[in-house]
């Protein structure tokens, strides 16, 4: 026989379950990232929440910005793809990056230096990249 107690509690339970814990899955793009190929700005690896590898210096990326050069990354979080609102925040940026991602996932920004973190967010969930193990390559 149940208390009042026990019975509060599975009821509660079967009618009021908690809410999912949402999820922040990051990658590596492959591909095109804004109309060029990924490989020409990046060879980088992610070990969940630290990159590894080279931003390479690019020249010109107009597709980015009309006068856009220097060091950029691109990542990409699933669950953007699945049609979940992912908001994203680049730390220490020259001008302060922050905004929603688009259902391709996909996210370029330019950097400034690797003690730069980029945070994606799903709800509650977050997850910090560290960039720490990334090289910047210079101008040429």
């Amino acid at each position: 026989m149940k208390t009042n107690l026990q019975a509060y509690i599975v009821h509660t339970l079967q009618f009021h379950p908690s809410p999912a814990t949402k999820k922040v899955t990051v990658a590596v793009p492959e591909g095109e990232v804004l109309g060029i190929d990924v490989n020409t700005i990046q060879e980088i690896e992610l070990n969940d929440t630290k990159v590894t590898g080279t931003s390479k210096y690019v020249e010109s990326f107009p597709q980015f910005s009309k006068e856009a050069k220097g060091n950029f990354l691109a990542l990409k979080c699933e669950e953007a793809t699945k049609g979940e609102t992912i908001n994203w925040e680049l730390s220490e940026a020259k001008i302060k990056g922050s905004g929603t991602l688009d259902e391709d996932g996909i996210l370029v920004v330019q950097l400034t230096s690797n003690t730069q973190t980029v945070t994606f967010k799903n709800g509650e969930t977050s997850k910090k990249i560290d960039l720490t193990g990334l090289t910047l390559s210079p101008a040429e």
